[in-house]
């Protein structure tokens, strides 16, 4: 039987960066100050983590020796499993020291230690070089300024699917869309190519548009800037939908709060579509502060080798979404504190969920930062629910599925979104 919304009972049956009010905790030089987060390893394209693309900074073999140690003593005093996951973390010091010591340049150096940190096996803890830190603090500032045609993209097989269009920006002007893909850059598969490029360059890209067959078009790369925002809509029966790509951006649930607000002071609101779609979540403060909005209390508790550290949501200033019909739409890309966050709603605030099992990817890794400009990431806590609930490799599960492939729809016909629209309007 479909499941039945009065008030979303149905009836049949989660970074993220350095959070400023995150614990500090000082260790030798090189000085580190760890923050929960996660890292947006699905965001954008622009995030990448190339150590080929570093310049030589001619690390003397001191230096290397001081950040190799400073990496495995992080991981064997702070990582979430005092086993380690079964790694035998001395027998790996004991393999990379030499080989770390005689790297023939930096690239190779900063290599060895992400293949040491990649050991652990678990897909969140990584080690990032200087260069790649600096490209995901260009994300965290929600402004993104880039040579190019102006988009947001989201890397799938086949293509990359434009998320965000900037204004005034080459992309729009040659009528670019949200959920067009582009799967050809001058002529070669879209993973071979690359959207930016000198000021005044041209790029020629196959487009698909959602339902239309493919075509080209021509683009004159500049330099652009625009912020990764949220996309939000009234749709038929005073239905609000809120579309969150990232949790990355360290003001998305300030400008969440603020379209809500907006939208509830505008129109007589009889429900909510949340899209948590494809979000691989990010800060602990966005998280708390979008879920503000519709709970508050302690939802949760965060675990770590030192003990528990419950997660309690202050309540938000938007009365009028409590209780109200809530529905999120996940997919298998929805991850990290994104999952929290729809289990959260499920949980507490009634939300009905609608999409595939999300990837159960919820651990929270901690942000160290060395003394060269690289970083560590350090998967060091897990997450429960009050009730002793663990997402970590099980995922979100969702009360209604829908297995189609959204991003093969436009969004009028997006299967997700219709399908929420008949649960809040019967």
């Amino acid at each position: 039987m479909a499941p039945s919304v009065q008030g979303l009972a149905v009836t049949a049956t989660a970074i993220t960066t350095r959070e400023p009010d995150a614990p500090t905790i000082v260790l030798p030089p090189p000085t580190v100050v760890p923050v929960p987060s996660r890292p947006p390893e699905q965001a954008v394209a622009v995030v990448g983590t190339a150590v080929a693309e570093l310049a030589p900074t001619a690390l003397s073999q001191a230096t290397r020796l001081e950040i190799f140690t400073e990496v495995w003593r992080l991981i064997h005093e702070y990582y979430l499993y005092d086993d380690f996951g079964g790694v035998e973390w001395y027998t790996v010091r004991d393999e990379f020291e030499p080989v770390i010591l005689a790297a023939p340049t930096d690239a190779a150096f900063y290599e060895a230690i992400t293949r040491m940190v990649a050991r652990l096996g678990d897909n969140h803890s990584r080690f990032v070089p200087p260069q790649a830190a600096r490209r995901e603090d260009a994300i965290t500032s929600g402004r993104e300024e880039q040579v190019g045609i102006g988009v947001i993209v989201l890397p799938l097989s086949d293509g990359l699917m434009i998320q965000h269009i900037f204004p005034d920006s080459p992309a729009l002007q040659s009528g670019l869309r949200p959920r067009d893909r582009i799967v050809a850059i001058d002529g070669a598969f879209f993973s071979h190519g690359d959207l930016e490029g000198p000021d005044g360059s041209q790029v020629r890209l196959a487009v698909v548009r959602p339902g239309e067959e493919s075509r080209d078009i021509l683009i004159t790369r500049r330099r652009v800037e625009g912020a990764i925002t949220p996309t939000a809509r009234l749709l038929p029966g005073g239905i609000a939908y809120l579309g969150i790509t990232t949790l990355w951006v360290s003001n998305m649930d300030q400008q969440v709060t603020a379209l809500l607000t907006e939208m509830v002071a505008e129109h007589d609101l009889r429900g909510v579509i949340l899209d948590l779609r494809s979000n691989p979540g990010g800060w602990r403060t966005v998280l708390a502060g979008i879920l503000s909005n519709f709970v508050s209390g302690e939802v949760g508790y965060f675990t770590n080798r030192q003990g528990d550290v419950p997660l309690v949501i202050e309540p938000g200033s938007l009365d009028a979404l409590r209780g109200m019909p809530l529905i999120v739409l996940v997919d298998r890309s929805t991850a990290s504190y994104a999952e929290l966050m729809a289990t959260i709603l499920q949980s507490h605030a009634g939300a009905v969920i609608v999409g595939v099992p999300t990837s159960g990817n919820t651990e929270t890794i901690y942000s160290y930062e060395l003394s060269d400009g690289s970083r560590l990431w350090i998967a060091q806590e897990g997450f429960e629910l009050p009730d002793g609930t663990n997402l970590e490799g099980v995922g979100v599960q969702p009360d209604v599925i829908v297995n189609e492939d959204w991003t093969r729809f436009r969004e009028e016909d997006d299967p997700g979104i219709l399908i929420a629209l008949r649960l809040l309007n019967p």
